[in-house]
């Protein structure tokens, strides 16, 4: 009897590897009179998988001229937040921090939502100001 066989495939990534806290705010413009016065909104908190780019996500930082850069991986919300790239995030880990001491504010570079499995969606953070 000829039957398929399936080959079982792990997932790339694990949910115990979401284990870095990241959140994400809008900026919204104000209406103050001070040029550039904006302020940023709470947007969505999650886990995520925090790592180094790879060289395809250093391509694209290259273009925004990004001095610090970081990849994160967030489960897919569909719907309940979409990052765009006029977001900013902060890491909540010891080694995401300025010489102050204080959180990196990350601008939201590239978002790549995963087509194939709707499990994940990539997002490439780097400090470009």
């Amino acid at each position: 009897m000829n039957r398929p066989e399936f080959e079982y495939k792990a997932p790339p990534i694990r949910t115990n590897q979401l284990n870095t806290p990241v959140s994400f705010f809008h900026v919204v413009e104000n209406d103050g009179p001070e040029p550039d016065d904006s302020t940023t909104v709470p947007a969505f908190d999650c886990m995520c998988l925090a790592y180094e780019p790879s060289n395809k996500d250093r391509t694209v930082l290259n273009v925004a001229e990004a001095k610090l850069a970081v990849t994160v991986k967030i489960r897919d919300t569909f719907g309940e937040y979409d990052p765009v790239t006029s977001d900013v995030a902060v890491i909540d880990d010891r080694r995401y921090v300025d010489e102050l001491g204080q959180p990196i504010v990350w601008d939201v570079v590239s978002v790549s939502p995963d087509l194939e499995n709707n499990q994940y969606v990539k997002i490439i953070l780097g400090v470009t100001k």
